[in-house]
């Protein structure tokens, strides 16, 4: 049963599942597309790294002011414009000719998507009451999977036939379809006092973090997106140093997305039935011991792909499940502040992201691959900790 009566959450749900997936596909598509698009432009390397940062950047950073909007003028409004701009921002990255022209390129499109995100997990939870909002967002988790996976695949296929300007052409003509297909959405957020200032949402929003539940899931998707972002940065080069080729590197991230994905649905959909907490505890605890076991498994590909499908359990699982125990918390309280509230934890769960590789490439260069694996291995541990500190109020 969903919260607003007169909407219609599977109709609102699948659209935003199409968003999802389409913001995912144009994503990770870039990453096979690097190495020629800095061959043709003549990026170094360090520069190219900050062309990949710049989006994890603006997401992190443009969350909190699009978030306070849309508690302000609405979820619909936010989200059309959000997908309209990062389509905007990939039709501007097909003609990009220099270093700076593609770092605005990508910034676009990494504001676009931060308003896309941060209103669409808040949409879910304007939606669906307490014992359905954790399928629904299991379901958002399955679209992240399937468009990740799709994007390496397209990247590399597309890119290779018909060259990476092609490919952000036909990306930016999707996404700009699915932008004119949202406006079939209905607008779900809850009424709103007009005088509310924007430093009055972000006060009330703010007093929530106050909040031990809050706080502890807040640095739990921190942890983890530092952990599961610096592993995919680092698991390259533990590969190849392996003697392991970079085409048989690209296939071990299949797992891990695939992992990730259909367990996060799960997990989802099982938190609605046992409440949260038991799922966050088994994930990040899974995912901590596996990235452990990197210091001492075998060097095979197989065993590496296995192992590394682990950890995609701290990626989108935990995000499934922290997201939806802020909504929970958040919604007890004073839904009017939802979208700052989560734009804020976004926020600091997309700083951990941006951080990861940072640390795992310090790591990498001064210690080596398995040394930077057993930080991550020790974030994750720590989310673990805090997932078991966890006061969880299931009613």
């Amino acid at each position: 049963m969903n919260i607003l009566s007169g909407k219609h959450p599977a109709r609102q749900l699948t659209l935003l599942f199409l968003g999802t997936f389409c913001v995912f596909l144009a994503l990770l598509s870039f990453i096979p597309l690097l190495p020629p698009i800095a061959a043709e432009l003549n990026i170094s390397r360090s520069n190219l790294g900050w062309v990949a940062g710049i989006f994890m950047i603006c997401m992190a950073f443009f969350q909190i002011p699009f978030g306070m909007m849309s508690d302000r003028l609405g979820r619909k409004p936010m989200i059309i414009g959000g997908i309209f701009i990062f389509s905007s921002g990939l039709f501007v990255t097909s003609f990009a000719y220099s270093f700076l022209s593609l770092l605005g390129a990508r910034a676009i499109s990494g504001i676009g998507a931060a308003i896309f995100f941060s209103t669409s997990f808040t949409m879910i939870g304007d939606i669906y009451e307490l014992k359905e909002r954790g399928r629904a967002m299991g379901i958002i988790a399955i679209a992240v999977g399937l468009g990740t996976i799709s994007g390496y695949i397209a990247g590399g296929t597309l890119g290779g036939e018909y060259g990476w300007r092609v490919v952000f052409k036909a990306l930016s003509l999707i996404v700009f379809l699915v932008c004119a297909v949202f406006f079939l959405l209905e607008e779900t957020a809850p009424k709103y006092r007009e005088s509310t200032h924007f430093l009055k949402l972000m006060s009330l929003s703010l007093n929530l973090f106050k909040i031990r539940t809050i706080v502890y899931v807040t640095f739990i998707a921190m942890f983890c997106n530092m952990a599961s972002i610096g592993a995919t940065y680092v698991l390259p080069f533990f590969a190849q140093d392996q003697g392991i080729s970079t085409s048989t590197t690209g296939l071990l991230f299949v797992p891990f997305a695939a992992v990730s994905s259909i367990s996060a649905s799960g997990c989802g959909k099982c938190s609605d039935t046992i409440g949260r907490k038991k799922p966050l505890v088994a994930v990040t605890l899974v995912a901590a011991v596996a990235l452990l076991l990197f210091c001492r498994m075998p060097v095979d590909p197989l065993s590496i792909a296995l192992n590394f499908a682990l950890v995609g359990l701290c990626f989108s699982p935990v995000v499934t499940l922290t997201s939806t125990i802020l909504v929970d918390e958040v919604v007890r309280t004073d839904s009017s502040i939802l979208g700052t509230t989560m734009s804020t934890f976004n926020m600091i769960r997309w700083l951990g992201a941006a951080l990861g590789p940072v640390i795992a490439g310090v790591m990498l260069d001064q210690y080596g691959a398995r040394a930077s694996l057993l930080v991550l291995a020790l974030l994750v541990t720590a989310a673990f900790v805090l997932a078991v500190g966890l006061r969880e109020k299931w009613e």
